[in-house]
């Protein structure tokens, strides 16, 4: 921290290069705290040699007359070389001239006397090749210098503004091909964002053979108005169109072609998007993604007039490795006689497609001799009128699918069949949905005997019992992951597999008693609202038990009974609980009367907590009555937890909260009464000696990957 006049910036110098050793210097941050500005001796500016680099400058105060702005900066960068300059509000309101003059000098837009002029020595900032403007108060990510400057404090604030560049922006220099790698890395909006970055990020970006498009990068649906549709329509129509004739006026091949847009004025649309297609297919493309929507207010109007008609050019595309058609996309009857080239198709994706023919959807995977990943979800076909009459439904979902001699096939996922054959001696991965509950399904097999993960979903016309188990291994002799969503079973279900690794049931109606064995099973998971005894007869010791459960407050004393009924007792200690959802009534007066302590499980999830104070002795009661966690955690995944009601449970499991727990009317104390300790965890970035209060204030606002939790100790 320093407090400096002209006399002392060359002592400033110094002092930086006297500190040993050199590599300590990465780490040095200065801090310049007042100047007294008088007239530097001239020739103060000649040096020999680049200063010190350091970690930062920052700015607690900075000059108000003009004439010392050029004096000023050029001291201080002659006495270090910072990585990023900040300015501080905390203790002094900056003029906004001085900020934007040291922005302009840096981006090299200022002409001044600095020692360039009389010194074989350039000034280090001359070379800067990228100046990034940062701020900590709150502005759009988007903002340019000048909007952020308009938003500075006008105030003592706690806030900063920083200058960041790159000196030896060694990323720059690297061979364009590893640019384009490290651009398809990131995700869409991030990968177009580098073109602001520097001249050489911009170029880098106007020649990436990546074009991913998405109308939501450009506007939103529920913006759009009748009026100014056509003219933010217009802008997309402008920019794609310019990103594909640069990479053809360069000869460069668009290696990926990935167009989501929210489709509505087809006419407008249509040939714009042929005209896209075709430019990405004959520079031979290898990836086409194409997803048409309707916004919000259009879904439900299957109009025929109101889908965009696939041109044949996409099946004689020879180079296309993946192929993804999703929503208002129409394939008509003459795909059905039309050559079909797409020999090196490994992935194909069809989701909420409409054929003109019922066979052009088998027709059209047979030619695809190399496919490896298969997707087809909920795809539909046209009814057309008979004798001039419509028919009462105009469209009716694919029912059948017949997949033969597709030996390099590995993985398929199907949703909205009634009857799927699969000859795929390869085939490793199955996942099917069965769109209609109660109604016929036939699902054939027979050749691959190579399956190693089923998910079967809506199964309600099939008894699935031991004897179904015992088939299922048989011919799948290979099986090691089984998830069984929304199934019929029998009361009681014996499993016994040694290949069986991975096991899920959710929401199985009519069992009452699971008895497993499994010995190399890792991780079973189970869900819904009836819970059965489960038994596991030899088990691996390191197997994972997660139970999720809607609950209210009848069902949460049948939760301990669910993990009293875990056999055998060791399993406990790795069995964790979800709640996910739950219906607060008021609970039965005694419902708290217990005689034990529950049993002691992994940890406890929450996924869902109350929102009323009335309601969070009862539910924290009937919670940890039902069993005893080594851990309490919160996930905002898909619910925004409320801050008193965490509060309330940490001042609880602290012992600093009174309420009507059972103690009062039984022998037995409530375990967590005796906890001896009692440590706060979160997930988001936060100092790690941040104290619980700190912790609370920076809980997330909104649906986050993050959790916040307790960590007991009895």
């Amino acid at each position: 921290f320093y407090d400096v006049d002209f006399w002392d910036l060359c002592s400033l110098r110094k002092f930086v290069q006297n500190i040993k050793p050199q590599r300590i210097l990465a780490s040095v941050s200065l801090f310049i705290c007042r100047s007294l500005l008088s007239k530097p001796e001239p020739g103060a500016f000649q040096v020999s040699s680049i200063p010190p680099t350091i970690k930062r400058l920052e700015l607690q105060f900075s000059p108000e007359d003009e004439a010392l702005y050029f004096p000023f900066m050029n001291y201080l960068l002659l006495s270090c070389c910072p990585n990023f300059i900040s300015v501080s509000f905390c203790s002094y309101v900056h003029s906004k001239a001085f900020i934007e003059f040291l922005y302009e000098t840096l981006m090299g837009r200022k002409e001044g006397k600095c020692h360039c002029s009389s010194s074989n020595t350039k000034c280090w900032w001359h070379a800067l090749k990228i100046v990034k403007v940062i701020c900590t108060f709150k502005i759009d990510e988007n903002a340019d210098f000048k909007t952020m400057l308009d938003a500075l404090p006008t105030c003592y604030a706690d806030e900063n503004i920083c200058i960041v560049w790159g000196k030896m922006d060694q990323i720059s220099g690297l061979p364009e091909a590893i640019l384009h790698d490290i651009l398809a890395r990131l995700p869409d909006r991030d990968s177009a964002r580098t073109s602001v970055l520097s001249k050489a990020w911009r170029e880098t970006w106007s020649t990436f053979p990546i074009l991913s498009i998405c109308s939501d990068q450009h506007f939103k649906s529920q913006d759009v108005t009748v009026d100014n549709y056509h003219s933010k329509i217009d802008k997309v129509i402008d920019y794609v169109g310019r990103r594909l004739l640069r990479l053809r006026d360069l000869g460069l091949a668009i290696k990926e072609f990935k167009l989501i847009m929210d489709y509505v004025d087809y006419k407008c649309m249509a040939h714009h998007v042929d005209l896209w297609m075709k430019m990405a297919i004959e520079s031979g493309g290898e990836v086409l993604h194409l997803q048409l929507r309707l916004p919000g207010r259009y879904v439900g109007r299957h109009s025929s007039d109101r889908f965009y008609d696939l041109p044949l050019s996409v099946i004689e595309s020879k180079s296309l490795t993946k192929l993804v058609l999703m929503d208002r996309i129409r394939v008509g009857q003459a795909f059905l006689t039309h050559s079909i080239k797409l020999y090196s198709v490994r992935i194909l994706k069809l989701c909420n497609i409409f054929f003109g023919h019922e066979g052009i959807i088998d027709h059209l995977i047979s030619h695809c001799p190399l496919i490896e990943d298969l997707t087809v979800i909920d795809c539909a076909v046209y009814n057309p009128p008979i004798g001039g009459i419509p028919q009462v439904y105009e469209f009716s979902l694919v029912e059948f699918l017949f997949l033969h001699g597709l030996h390099k096939l590995k993985k398929v996922y199907v949703q909205g069949m009634r009857e799927v054959y699969i000859d795929a001696p390869n085939l490793e991965s199955l996942h099917c949905c069965l769109q209609y509950l109660n109604t016929y399904f036939k699902l054939n097999l027979d050749s691959c005997t190579n399956l190693r993960w089923l998910c079967l979903w809506n199964l309600k016309n099939i008894a699935i019992g031991d004897k179904w188990f015992l088939e299922l291994f048989s011919k799948f002799p290979f099986l090691e992951s089984l998830e069984l969503d929304n199934c019929s079973m029998s009361k009681r279900i014996n499993i016994s597999s040694a290949q069986l690794k991975v096991l899920k049931l959710s929401y199985c109606s009519n069992l009452e008693e699971l008895n497993i064995d499994a010995r190399n099973l890792l991780s079973f998971a189970y869900e819904g609202n009836n819970q059965p005894g489960i038994s596991f007869q030899k088990c691996s010791n390191q197997l994972e038990v997660n139970s999720f459960s809607d609950v209210d407050f009848r069902d949460l004393c049948s939760l301990r009974k669910f993990v009293q009924n875990i056999k055998p007792q060791k399993i406990w200690a790795s069995v964790s609980l979800f709640i996910c959802l739950s219906i607060l009534t008021e609970p039965e007066q005694g419902a708290f009367q217990v005689s034990s302590i529950p049993p002691t499980i992994k940890r406890l999830e929450l996924q869902f907590s109350p929102d009323y104070e009335a309601l969070y002795f009862p539910f924290m009661n009937y919670l940890l009555s039902s069993c005893c966690p080594n851990s309490i955690s919160f996930s905002f995944r898909s619910y925004v937890h409320g801050k008193a009601f965490i509060q309330f449970l940490y001042e609880t499991l602290m012992g600093r909260k009174e309420g009507k727990c059972h103690c009062s009317s039984s022998n037995t104390k409530c375990w967590w009464h005796a906890l001896k300790i009692v440590k706060v965890i979160c997930t988001f970035k936060i100092d790690e000696n941040a104290d619980f209060k700190t912790m609370l204030d920076a809980l997330p606002t909104c649906h986050a990957d993050e959790k916040i939790g307790f960590i007991l100790e009895l």
